[in-house]
């Protein structure tokens, strides 16, 4: 764990950006709620390149004139979360494929820094570092993942010997007072390889899947997944 974090810093100056100056409307968000408060958002990009990433900034509240009862940060990005986030286009609209808010709350949303297809930027470079940092976070997750997948092939491991391992790494993991974000990270990535391993079905003649398929399937994804956020 102590290299898993350390490593942090050197992949840090390989990520880094730096916001440029830009006009605040060149994403814009539309947020529709529904009677429970729940809200869709759409994002609008009048950028004249594709939006590859953005952070956005989301409070509720219980009147939607009224004050802010709650306020989080969210992440769109392309190159961490490819499953179901997809480059939006220059001039193009997008909804987000989730909701914020409900249980009577109300929803506002506003992006705070993103970053184009051609390299450009836009927001506070604090807030836009955390783009970056997220992207360190996840790069580092990846790899840590793919190691360990590539080491429970050699030993042999069966497919419950593995959920275990990965449940109890997990756990540790998330109990360590890590960076948030790298919490979040290292729990989406094992949270995927878990869900993998406890739902992959059997095979047309009804044997059950292999376990090594089943590890040969999940390395091909992940390292489809670090090689998007390293450029190969």
């Amino acid at each position: 764990m102590r290299a898993f974090v350390a490593a942090l810093a050197f992949l840090g100056a390989a990520l880094c950006g730096f916001a440029q100056p830009a006009p605040q409307d060149l994403v814009s968000t539309t947020v529709t709620n529904d009677r429970t408060g729940q809200a869709t958002v759409t994002v609008h990009n009048h950028g004249k390149s594709d939006l590859v990433a953005f952070l956005y900034i989301y409070t509720l509240h219980r009147d939607p004139n009224g004050g802010t009862n709650y306020a989080s940060t969210g992440y769109y990005d392309a190159l961490t979360d490819p499953q179901y986030a997809k480059a939006i286009p220059a001039g193009q609209d997008f909804t987000l494929p989730f909701r914020v808010g409900g249980n009577g709350f109300y929803a506002k949303v506003a992006v705070g820094a993103g970053i184009f297809a051609d390299g450009t930027t836009f927001g506070e470079r604090v807030t836009l570092q955390h783009i970056f940092d997220r992207r360190n976070f996840m790069l580092v997750s990846l790899k840590k993942s793919i190691a360990e997948l590539q080491q429970v092939g050699e030993d042999k491991l069966t497919r419950e010997q593995i959920i275990v391992q990965f449940t109890k790494e997990l756990n540790e993991e998330a109990s360590l007072g890590l960076d948030p974000e790298l919490t979040s990270c290292i729990q989406q990535v094992r949270g995927q390889i878990l869900g993998v391993l406890r739902t992959t079905g059997r095979m047309p003649d009804g044997t059950p899947v292999p376990v090594q398929q089943t590890i040969d399937s999940l390395l091909l994804d992940l390292k489809h997944r670090r090689d998007i956020l390293t450029g190969k």
